[in-house]
C-alpha cells in the first residue's frame, strides 16, 4: 500500500542513517512521463509494468547506502523478492485507514464528505492488502504504527510520529544485524 507516510518515513530513515533515498515508483513516473502515463502504462500492460519495475529494482539493488522505497510491484514476484535481499527489507504495515485517506487526498476527495468512496476506496485496499500480504510478510522486518503506539504507551496511532516509526525501524535494523553475527559467529547460516 502506498501512501504519503511511507514516502516520508523512508526519508527520514534514509536522512538518519546518511543514505540517499529513492522512490522507485516516482523514477518510473520520470521516466514514463508523469503520474497518469505510469497508471495508463500499469492498466493497459500490467505485465509490461512488472518487467520494467524489475528491471528497475536489479539496478537500483545494485547501488550502495540506499534507502529504497517501493510500491507493491516490488513483491509481486520472486525475482523482485529475490532483489530485495540484496539489502534488508522492511513492511511499515500502516493501516489502512491511513492509506485509504491518502490515497482520496491525492484524487482530491475527503473521506469525511464522500463517505461511499472512502467504503469503496476501502474495499478495493482490503483486497489488494489480502493479496499481497503473505508476500510482504517475508520482509526481515515489520513495523506497524500499531505495536509502535503501544511500545511507547500512546492510546492511539494518532499519536505516533514519523520519527517514532524510523527510531523503531533503526532499532530492528540494529537487532536484526546483531541477530545475524550472532549466527553467523556460530557457524549456522542465518
Amino acid at each position: 500500500t502506498d501512501c504519503t507516510a511511507k514516502r516520508n518515513i523512508a526519508k527520514l530513515l534514509a536522512n538518519s542513517v546518511v543514505y540517499r533515498y529513492l522512490c522507485s515508483e516516482d523514477l518510473l513516473e520520470d521516466v514514463l512521463g508523469g503520474k497518469d502515463a505510469l497508471k495508463a502504462f500499469r492498466e493497459s500492460d500490467e505485465k509490461g509494468y512488472l518487467e520494467v519495475e524489475t528491471e528497475g529494482l536489479k539496478q537500483l539493488t545494485s547501488m550502495g547506502s540506499l534507502v529504497l522505497c517501493c510500491g507493491d510491484g516490488a513483491v509481486m514476484n520472486s525475482t523482485n523478492l529475490g532483489l530485495l535481499r540484496h539489502g534488508v527489507s522492511i513492511w511499515i504495515d500502516a493501516p489502512l485507514e491511513l492509506a485509504v485517506n491518502d490515497m482520496l487526498k491525492s484524487m482530491g476527495t475527503q473521506a469525511s464528505s464522500d463517505p461511499d468512496s472512502f467504503s469503496q476506496a476501502m474495499g478495493m485496499l482490503h483486497q489488494r492488502y489480502d493479496e499481497l500480504k503473505e508476500r510482504y510478510g517475508v520482509s526481515d522486518i515489520t513495523i506497524t504504527m500499531q505495536n509502535v503506539a503501544s511500545q511507547l504507551g500512546y492510546s492511539s496511532i494518532d499519536s505516533v510520529t514519523l520519527e517514532d516509526m524510523v527510531l523503531e525501524i533503526v532499532r530492528q535494523i540494529e537487532r536484526l544485524v546483531r541477530t545475524k553475527s550472532m549466527m553467523e559467529a556460530a557457524g549456522r547460516p542465518f
